[in-house]
């Protein structure tokens, strides 16, 4: 040790953690107070597409529980340097890593590349399944002798010197291995790197993914996986555990300098300590309270904190009838042992319970929380307890296990956390809560220059958005925010930077950015002054699917190279026609037959490109409503055929994404289109199917009542009986109200309503619009619903069927016929006077959510549509139950045709739809 550091206490000040529902330490935070179990049952659909065989799903003792980590094919390849070939032969596990350690960087305000400090790296892996299962299971992939690429794709050797090489680290770097307790071996190893003089800054973490994730267990009695597939630690009904997968990484320094740097500290690590069993227990496998208490009575020693104060353990927790007796007695016995004596007052907990057994990353997980739980003063609720083991005599012990989050009369001060290794490895740590000098610093006066950068315009304009909604969310000091950007940021070629004088300013700034408007650049002047170090939120990365299925699983997000098939007679033309078609307009000949065209680049545009060529090469009519859910080549290619055939017909719905659980029913705006819904599910990686209505055949001009009529009647065709979800973008969400009311009427019940900016009824009552007014209103909003089409100004005409002579400019891309173009308006027209009719009759009692465009409606276009400006609030008169108004960015039209804040949406959607 070095002499000046022996003792110094080590800061934990940056953290950053990927796990099942939580992809950074906040959510995870916010997921452990609301008592969420992330780890979930899965349906015999689901195991048989991840590949799991028959026989043992049907087999009595197989229990079909896991925990899923999203997006783990997602990575930027890019930014970290990889060729996407690189990407794809490396396991998620050392990409999941490699991105968690920069964000936990990031966390602690530090710029990694050409900084002077010895920043090192300990980290940890479980054993790479995705080499076994996806890389030697793929006959393209696989190879006799492991070559080096795969091989430091792959073993858990390269994971630390890999992190090190690719973020520019110069300290100490270290794989390390101890089974369960593994990160936390790391931590102690990062620690004694500190202490050495050996690290100015060290990394320390751990990752467990295993592929498929998709895969339960079988039940053995006695063994470590439980009988329910619910982890219950120190339960009466305990008995076993499940497997999680994520990761974690902590940013740690040491305390003399981390004050000095103004970081932003969450708790102190007072002592750690690792030892192992020996050979003083019953099994290799099995657990020691020797060797358990022993570890922990040594981490107090080396913390110089008395047991008595210790007010809450983060236990190894596993819930096996085995571990958690020998736990709770070791545990007990080292406190009374060591100087203080037992707590009066402990409470006890696991991580376990909510995300499953994560392997290598448990140690630093249970870290996180228990550094989290000193941080914000509160103890989370231990969930799947209710009534203790009775081998663990919590009774008159002091120690107890809350089910409520708990916040302490007095400030809790000091916490321990343990992990375990199978093998007989044993590590403690003891954290000290810090209380950081009072800030008696003057409130914060003038301009101050706020500065952000990305590799991508579309990572700045979500990096804004992230930090817009913090600022909103969190207090902050202007300067502090300031500081923080200016030196715990890398600089990237796409910027923004302006001043402000408040953090709502800026927020509002950033608010204004992320839809299009560049605020003043900023005015001279000079760099931010030293200020605090705050947590703000991380890069946005641009991933993209870098995966490998095994041989036998599709890629649903992969572009496959084309698979000969027998076709339909007379196809075979169209087929090789729309492979050609789509090739030139995406320009990728790797894009094969069973491609998913969305998922391969296509967008709604090259969709009406493709359909028109389509009409001029075959001289055929087409209704784009029938291309309306075909997502592959080859189903587009089936379509066309069969509409030359004469045997095509249009469904009354289309899937516009596949899914498993509950499906969500749209209705399509005004004027009869899907397109939006399609670019939304394209953003989406999560949740149930999407299933959309259509719009009637040309010709009928159903009321709003009958056109829920209509659709509930194919809805009841898809799913018999409730609990339904439904959903509309503008017009298609009154439509779906009253779907719901008539649901209601009929005694089903509907869950979930999602209304896509739709006026409010009270907006649209009063007379109808003539045809004539209509193409009077038109200019504007058919300019702004498909970008590059205008109507000349100063042209009129007295009927729909005259609209495309109207037509000043068409865009490139549409090729669509005259024809097209007028009933698309006329359907719109309908639709818009059906609302001027229609007021609830009757109370929605379920859930609403209703997504507001924050750029308002442009009053003029209202009031040629006879529209009262109405805030959303207004659909309050029609709602009984629970309501949720979220803003997004962007306009009416823009939140969907906009493809810089499509994305943003689709993830406000999927935070609403996952609550």
């Amino acid at each position: 040790m070095h002499e000046q550091f022996s003792n110094e206490p080590i800061a934990i000040v940056g953290m950053a953690a990927r796990l099942p529902d939580a992809p950074n330490h906040t959510a995870l935070w916010r997921n452990l107070l609301d008592g969420l179990e992330s780890v979930r049952r899965f349906d015999r659909d689901e195991l048989l597409a991840a590949g799991v065989p028959t026989d043992l799903i049907d087999n009595p003792q197989y229990i079909p529980a896991g925990t899923e980590l999203a997006d783990i094919d997602q990575f930027d390849a890019a930014f970290f340097g990889f060729t996407r070939h690189e990407a794809k032969i490396t396991d998620p596990q050392h990409r999941l890593l490699l991105q968690t350690a920069w964000e936990a960087l990031e966390d602690a305000a530090i710029v990694a590349s050409g900084n002077p400090s010895r920043i090192g790296v300990f980290a940890a892996t479980t054993l790479s399944t995705y080499l076994l299962n996806n890389i030697q299971r793929n006959a393209r992939y696989r190879v006799e002798d492991l070559n080096y690429p795969i091989l430091i794709g792959n073993d858990k050797d390269f994971i630390a010197t890999r992190i090190a090489f690719k973020l520019g680290l110069r300290g100490i770097a270290v794989t390390v291995q101890s089974a369960c307790s593994s990160s936390m071996v790391a931590v102690h190893q990062a620690i004694s790197s500190l202490r050495s003089g050996d690290n100015d800054i060290a990394l320390a973490g751990g990752v467990s993914v295993v592929t498929p994730q998709t895969a339960g267990y079988l039940y053995q009695e006695g063994g470590i996986g439980s009988r329910d597939g619910h982890c219950r630690p120190f339960d009466r009904d305990a008995s076993g555990t499940v497997r999680g997968n994520g990761c974690g990484v902590v940013v740690l320094k040491r305390l003399a300098d981390a004050v000095a740097d103004k970081d932003t500290v969450y708790a102190v690590l007072a002592g750690t300590a690792v030892n192992n069993d020996g050979s003083n227990k019953i099994g290799f496998t099995a657990p020691s309270v020797t060797g358990q208490a022993g570890v922990i009575r040594q981490a107090l020693t080396a913390a110089g904190v008395a047991a008595n104060t210790i007010g809450y353990v983060e236990t190894h927790g596993t819930g096996t009838a085995l571990g958690d007796p020998i736990e709770f007695r070791a545990l007990s016995r080292a406190h009374a042992d060591s100087p203080g004596g037992a707590p009066q007052s402990c409470l006890l907990g696991s991580i376990k319970a909510n995300v499953g057994h994560l392997d290598a990353a448990a140690g630093v997980v249970g870290l996180i929380k228990t550094a989290l739980v000193l941080h914000h003063q509160v103890v989370p609720p231990q969930i799947n307890y209710s009534e203790a083991n009775p081998q663990v005599p919590l009774a008159g012990s002091g120690y107890d296990i809350n089910t409520k989050p708990h916040s302490p009369d007095q400030p809790l001060t000091a916490a321990g956390v343990s992990s375990f290794g199978l093998g007989g490895t044993n590590t403690h740590a003891v954290l000290v809560r810090h209380t950081p000098a009072p800030d008696d610093r003057a409130q914060p006066s003038g301009l101050h220059r706020i500065a952000l950068s990305a590799r991508s315009a579309d990572a700045l304009r979500r990096g804004a958005a992230r930090l817009a909604a913090h600022l909103r969310s969190e207090a902050v000091r202007i300067d502090d925010l300031a500081w923080t950007l200016h030196t715990g940021r890398k600089s990237f070629p796409e910027t923004l930077t302006f001043d402000a004088e408040t953090t709502s300013e800026a927020a509002e700034i950033l608010e204004r950015f992320t839809v299009g408007e560049l605020p003043e650049p900023a005015a001279g002047g000079s760099d931010p002054a030293p200020a605090h170090r705050i947590s703000l939120p991380t890069y946005s990365f641009d991933t993209e699917s870098c995966w490998i299925e095994p041989d036998g699983v599709s890629e649903p997000r992969e572009r496959r190279a084309p698979t000969p098939g027998p076709e339909a007679a007379g196809s075979a033309d169209v087929a090789g026609f729309v492979l050609d078609t789509v090739r030139d307009l995406l320009e990728d000949n790797t894009i094969g037959l069973d491609s998913d065209f969305y998922d391969a680049g296509g967008e709604s545009i090259a969709m009406v490109d493709l359909v028109t060529t389509a009409r001029d090469h075959f001289g055929v009519q087409f209704d784009f409503e029938g291309f309306e859910g075909l997502r592959t080549l080859r189903a587009i290619a089936t379509h066309i055929s069969a509409v030359i055939d004469g045997t095509a017909q249009v469904a009354a719905t289309v899937t516009i994404r596949e899914g498993v659980g509950s499906p969500l029913f749209l209705v399509p705006p005004a004027g009869g289109t899907n397109f939006g819904y399609s670019r939304l599910a394209g953003h989406l990686t999560e949740g149930g199917p999407m299933i959309a209505f259509t719009a009637p055949p040309h010709g009928e001009v159903p009321t709003i009542r009958e056109l829920a009529r209509r659709n509930m009647h194919e809805l009841r065709k898809i799913q018999p009986e409730g609990p339904y979800r439904l959903g509309g973008y503008s017009f298609g969400g009154n439509v779906a109200l009253e779907m719901a009311l008539q649901l209601q009427a009929a005694g089903q019940q509907v869950t979930e309503l999602y209304l896509f900016d739709s006026h409010a009824p009270l907006a649209y009552l009063g007379d109808e619009l003539t045809e004539t007014e209509f193409l009077t209103a038109l200019p504007q909003m058919i300019s702004a619903a498909i970008p590059g089409l205008a109507i000349a100004a100063g042209r009129t005409a007295d009927s729909l069927a005259d609209l495309p002579g109207l037509l000043d400019a068409r865009p490139d891309w549409l090729n669509i016929s005259d024809a097209d173009i007028a009933g698309f308006a006329r359907t719109w027209w309908q639709n818009h006077n059906a609302l001027k009719g229609y007021y609830p009759d009757s109370q929605f009692t379920g859930r609403c959510v209703i997504f507001d465009a924050m750029e308002a409606h442009p009053e003029e276009e209202l009031a040629s549509l006879r529209i009262r400006l109405t805030a959303k609030d207004a659909w309050l008169a029609h709602l009984a139950g629970e309501v949720e108004i979220v803003p997004v960015p962007g306009n009416h039209y823009t939140m969907f045709t906009d493809a810089e804040l499509v994305p943003i949406l689709a993830g406000a959607f999927a935070r609403a739809a996952a609550r």
